[in-house]
């Protein structure tokens, strides 16, 4: 409802819990073939994780991987979206302590 009285004092504590409640608005009305592919060029770029391995990983081909990457995200089996969500999430789980905070 707008209310920010609730919310610290300490400037950079409610940055950091607005940054996350916008985090969580947008995400309920994003796209989630845009936002899979999002985490999936996290694990891309900032990790340094090769296509290839998590194709691998989630049992699919390199080229499915390069489908969900490409901007906008091109149409994938749902079975393949799933195993590759699967994936990313169970990866950005182990590496999330190596990320910047917000």
């Amino acid at each position: 409802m707008g209310n920010v009285e609730c919310l610290p004092d300490d400037p950079a504590l409610r940055l950091k819990i607005l940054s996350k409640a916008g985090f969580l608005y947008f995400g309920a009305i994003e796209d989630k073939d845009r936002q899979l592919s999002g985490f999936l060029e996290v694990l891309v770029s900032y990790h340094g994780i090769s296509k290839l391995t998590i194709a691998k990983m989630a049992g699919v081909e390199e080229n499915d991987i390069d489908r969900l990457l490409a901007n906008p995200p091109e149409k994938d089996e749902i079975e393949v979206k799933y195993k590759i969500a699967v994936t990313v999430m169970e990866l950005r789980f182990w590496l999330k302590d190596c990320e910047s905070p917000i």
